[in-house]
């Protein structure tokens, strides 16, 4: 759907879909933000992992008395941060020696310290915690621990849990999985909760992996879902190419949103090592990508980033969602980011990612005005821009708009990914 039809409904139904955003939007704030720094003793470039444990019963001597909520990869020293349910957790960290995502015998280990349990309340925010990884931590001889495989099995115990933890990184799907319906992608926009455990968010690949191919990250708009780029992705030279695509919950903060991505291609790069990757982005999709490799680069990404194509992203947002963003009983918190001059779209431009932008912009839109897809600051940080007479939806059905697009990723130096 459309972002004007989106505003259209959300004007329209007034208080019965505000009610059903604001009482999701409560089940996310009832949650806790548990954060801060993590760095470690032994110098080396190794990943670090810093892992949430949840406390599940009385005695904390017992070893079944302990629970994994979520784990958060880091490419060198710096921050991390979970959103969990209320409850009393735990911290370890990890120096990652192996790059993969395994805790070895004879790796920096920082261990659990059963005095200093975190009573994590709703809303409440922590974000004042240092962890340091001692170069003689280890594990004790308690043999291999996978961390990649530390995740709940079932959406009930997910949701007991970290939201983080529904995330899907790397999973093997197709355009056609049912997730990826409208149906579901709407629940995005105004049940964001619910999307996280019907539409399990995430970096799904459309096969497996293939480290001969360069990895093109497609990033949708608002209410949208994989499936808006069938056709650029059926036209994707998949001899060189191999398409990844990121599916969020489009009512939800455009930071958090931008985090999500960050963490989730980071945890992907140190697993599979891939040297580069592309961004195609539609519509909303561009000022997520943005903001996510505003993140990534400065979070030190261990890969290059040679290509961002925009696809009419409102730069200078849409006039439509400061109504949204002033509704009193309460609304999607996009429609802040996405208010003209809203503090996101000002941090977009605030700090250059260092990547090639392709800037493509639709003339005959219906959705986002001309003048918000060509803001000057996008126009001045792009290597170039180009128009199309196409509208909002038809413009990723175009041939043009497609020949272009191959012609830019044709033109990235060829070899092993």
């Amino acid at each position: 759907m459309r972002l004007a039809l989106c505003l259209a409904v959300l004007a329209a139904l007034g208080g019965c879909s505000m009610l059903a955003v604001k009482g999701q939007q409560a089940k996310i704030d009832a949650n806790c933000v548990i954060s801060g720094r993590v760095d470690a003793e032994r110098a080396d470039t190794a990943p670090l992992i810093v892992v949430l444990v949840r406390k599940v019963g009385e005695d904390p001597e017992r070893a079944e008395s302990w629970q994994v909520a979520d784990h958060f990869v880091l490419e060198r020293p710096g921050l991390w941060g979970f959103v969990a349910s209320p409850g009393s957790y735990g911290l370890v960290a990890l120096q990652d020696l192996s790059r993969d995502l395994k805790l070895q015998p004879d790796e920096p280990f920082l261990r659990l310290d059963p005095e200093r349990l975190i009573t994590c309340k709703p809303r409440e925010r922590r974000s004042d915690l240092t962890l340091r990884i001692p170069a003689d931590g280890r594990l004790d001889g308690r043999g291999t621990i996978d961390i990649a495989a530390l995740q709940a099995r079932t959406f009930s115990e997910q949701l007991e849990l970290s939201l983080a933890q529904v995330t899907a990184v790397g999973e093997i799907s197709n355009l056609s999985d049912p997730r990826f319906d409208q149906a579901i992608a709407e629940d995005g926009l105004w049940r964001p909760f619910d999307f996280l455990f019907k539409g399990h968010p995430g970096v799904y690949f459309l096969g497996a992996y293939d480290s001969t191919k360069i990895p093109v990250l497609f990033v949708h708009g608002i209410n949208g879902s994989p499936q808006n780029f069938k056709t650029l992705i059926e036209r994707l030279d998949r001899r060189r190419f191999q398409p990844w695509v990121y599916y969020y919950p489009s009512g939800a903060a455009l930071p958090r949103v931008a985090d999500n991505l960050t963490q989730t291609m980071r945890q992907l790069q140190v697993q599979y090592g891939f040297k580069s990757f592309a961004v195609v982005a539609h519509s909303m999709g561009g000022l997520v990508s943005r903001g996510f490799l505003q993140r990534y680069r400065e979070g030190g990404g261990g890969a290059a980033t040679p290509l961002f194509v925009s696809i009419a992203t409102p730069w200078d947002g849409h006039k439509g969602a400061e109504w949204g963003a002033k509704a009193p009983i309460g609304s999607a918190r996009v429609f802040t980011d996405m208010a003209p001059n809203s503090e996101y779209l000002r941090s977009l431009y605030g700090r250059d990612p260092g990547v090639p932008h392709y800037l493509l912009f639709t003339s005959n839109d219906g959705t986002v005005t001309k003048e918000s897809q060509l803001r000057d600051a996008a126009q001045k940080g792009a290597v170039s821009v180009e128009g199309f007479n196409e509208t909002h939806m038809g413009v990723l059905e175009a041939t043009a708009v497609s020949a272009r697009l191959n012609e830019l990723l044709a033109a990235l130096s060829p070899g092993r990914n």
